[in-house]
């Protein structure tokens, strides 16, 4: 799948064209800034990822101020965005500079598969935190997320991501076409193709936004139309206006 990095070199027209590309057809079309540029963005993109989820990480590990019911998961999401920078930004760098497959045959799978683990599990466990978050303010009196529950969670996430991403250890492929090398998807029909997209998209994109604006939406009517008990008092009403304003605009 090539929702995340594709191989194919934009050139080409159609696959039986491939053995016949010669070295000038493949030559870069960036300029040198725009290299110098790319260079530069991506690095420094790496760079405060891994630094920052590391940090994240450690910090939630650690600290004892932060031991909150969602800890585990905003770990979770660390670790995810660490994959996501050690693994996938650094190929698709790649791709974009020289426009082929330059790494090994066998890594073309174990890489997409990567991808799309990251990506599963960074969007199922912001998935998990939206229903949770709806559960607490919705339901304040039941009980709350507990070490336990969230270690069920956490292993379900990581069940399900593994378990979609591993298509792409049996389909992924890289194959030599001559000139260029590409790393995607080989299915047997287009037909298998489409099918397989369409299901990854409403797994991965369609149910959780729709579960995320439904769950942030009742949490934001719910917490707005809150009020503090007793008589009404001016300086109290204000503060508490404006610290609805914050939570519906970090929901937002």
């Amino acid at each position: 799948m090539t929702a995340y990095v594709s191989w194919n070199n934009t050139n080409v027209s159609s696959a039986g064209n491939l053995s016949n590309i010669t070295s000038f057809d493949i030559d870069p079309i960036l300029s040198q800034e725009a290299k110098t540029g790319l260079i530069l963005l991506y690095t420094l993109t790496i760079i405060f990822s891994i630094v920052g989820n590391i940090l994240v990480v450690i910090v939630f590990t650690k600290g004892r101020r932060c031991r909150t019911d969602i800890r585990p998961f905003l770990i979770n999401l660390a670790v995810s965005d660490l994959i996501m920078a050690l693994i996938c930004m650094p190929f698709t760098f790649t791709f974009v500079m020289t426009r082929t497959w330059i790494f090994s045959k066998p890594m073309c799978p174990i890489v997409l598969f990567m991808q799309h683990l990251s990506v599963s599990a960074s969007v199922f466990t912001n998935m998990a935190i939206g229903i949770d978050r709806f559960l607490v303010v919705t339901f304040p009196l039941k009980a709350r997320m507990t070490s336990r529950r969230a270690k069920y969670t956490l292993c379900i996430i990581w069940i399900c991501s593994t378990s979609l991403s591993s298509v792409q250890l049996v389909v992924g492929r890289a194959e030599d076409h001559g000139v260029i090398v590409d790393c995607d998807e080989q299915w047997p029909t287009p037909g298998a193709r489409r099918t397989f997209t369409m299901f990854v998209l409403f797994i991965t994109y369609i149910t959780p936004l729709t579960i995320l604006a439904i769950t942030y939406s009742v949490v934001s009517i719910l917490l707005w139309k809150r009020t503090a008990p007793g008589n009404a008092h001016e300086v109290r009403d204000i503060q508490q206006l404006k610290a609805k304003r914050k939570v519906i605009f970090l929901v937002f």
